[in-house]
């Protein structure tokens, strides 16, 4: 097996053992045993407890069967390892299973955007992301890695590509569902019943490029409100400490080989590293999503970036062309209120903001240059914006 065909953990070397062989720690419960060989074994080179390494483990082979290979080095080499964690061998075979049923349903994906729509600006003309099949010709991944595309490219786990047929851009979750043609994919395990829950351990798969994919483990640190400056709004949004180690649109798994949602951004916060969309707003806007006409949000949206500030919220900039844009809002403007409801946050700029309708006058109440001012905005459709 190549090494492209490893899935990467990071870890760290816990015991220097006899005969070239080590003990690292992956994640925060997980360790294998790991030797070394490649250049590290051939130039001897000393490897010692403490230092950072990456394990390499095959996709392919059950830990319950035999050794997985695997490399171990603090700078790129080769190694191999097999499962070691006494006292714990259900979770360290469910950690080495779980990528040789969930790996397969991991897509690279490479879009190409046109330098005149509305996103390339600011998210560029090229994105490389990671995409997870739901179906043996769906795949789910982040929504902006595909918005506007004129061309998007899918490779899958089998180093084959996908012609895609269709792809459907969620405003409202965040998601996209790229329709595809070509050999079937092996969708992951999704049980609609099954909601994560704070402490639980993950485990993220996830592509750095074309044929290379990494993981990592972890836990879900918690499961509540996410607001983002892009008019972005989630409820159970999932916060985890795994650190995605790629692309975004890494779906996350629970040690059952569940896959519990899409990991979307990283979170520069203690114990939070990385957020994941929940699987179940895909279930839950499925038919829509798969509908011809696709999905709507119907919600008003004003196209500028709010952020909150000191008890209030500022804006960071506007859209080009967009509805805020047009009405004259401008970088730096204090927002008071939204249609005379005082606004001290972004959940509370949203709720009021959503309960508008494309079309509809927003009014909006500003600080600008110690002065006051009301900006009147005539709220656009988002999905006819980006389409």
């Amino acid at each position: 097996m190549s090494k492209e065909d490893l899935i990467e953990l990071q870890g760290v070397v816990t015991e220097v053992l006899a005969g070239g062989n080590y003990k690292v720690k992956c994640g925060e419960n997980h360790e294998v045993l790991a030797r070394l060989n490649g250049k590290m074994r051939q130039y001897r080179i000393r490897v010692i407890a403490g230092d950072r390494v990456t394990v390499g483990v095959s996709p392919t082979t059950s830990s319950a069967a035999s050794s997985p290979t695997a490399r171990s080095s603090p700078s790129p080499s080769g190694a191999a390892a097999s499962p070691y964690n006494p006292g714990a061998e259900t979770r360290m075979d469910a950690l080495l299973t779980i990528p040789r049923e969930a790996t397969p349903a991991v897509v690279f994906l490479r879009s190409e955007i046109p330098p005149d729509h509305p996103s390339s600006a600011i998210l560029g003309q090229e994105r490389l992301g990671t995409g997870v099949a739901v179906a043996e010709d769906r795949i789910l991944t982040a929504h902006y890695l595909v918005m506007g595309a004129r061309r998007v490219e899918v490779t899958g786990f089998d180093g084959r590509e996908r012609e895609v047929r269709r792809t459907t851009v969620d405003h409202t979750t965040g998601l996209a569902l790229v329709t595809v043609d070509g050999p079937l994919l092996r969708p992951a395990r999704i049980e609609e019943e099954h909601e994560p829950r704070p402490g639980l351990p993950i485990f993220l798969l996830t592509c750095t490029r074309e044929g290379e994919r990494k993981s990592t483990t972890g836990h879900v640190s918690a499961i509540g409100p996410f607001e983002a400056f892009w008019e972005y709004m989630l409820d159970k949004a999932i916060m985890t400490t795994a650190i995605n180690p790629g692309l975004a649109g890494a779906p996350l798994f629970d040690l059952e080989g569940r896959l519990l949602g899409l990991v979307s951004l990283g979170l520069a916060a203690v114990g939070r590293y990385s957020l994941a969309i929940p699987v179940r707003l895909y279930l839950d806007r499925r038919a829509a999503m798969e509908a011809e006409a696709g999905p709507r949000s119907g919600r008003a949206w004003v196209g500028f970036f709010p952020q909150a500030f000191d008890g209030g919220v500022i804006v960071t900039g506007v859209v080009e062309s967009g509805p805020a844009d047009k009405a004259g809002v401008a970088r730096g403007d204090l927002v008071l209120s939204l249609d005379g409801q005082s606004v001290s946050n972004l959940r509370e700029l949203y709720t009021a903001l959503w309960r508008k309708v494309p079309g509809e006058v927003v009014g909006l109440q500003i600080l600008r240059d110690s002065a006051i001012r009301v900006v009147e905005i005539t709220a656009g459709d988002r999905d006819e914006f980006y389409k």
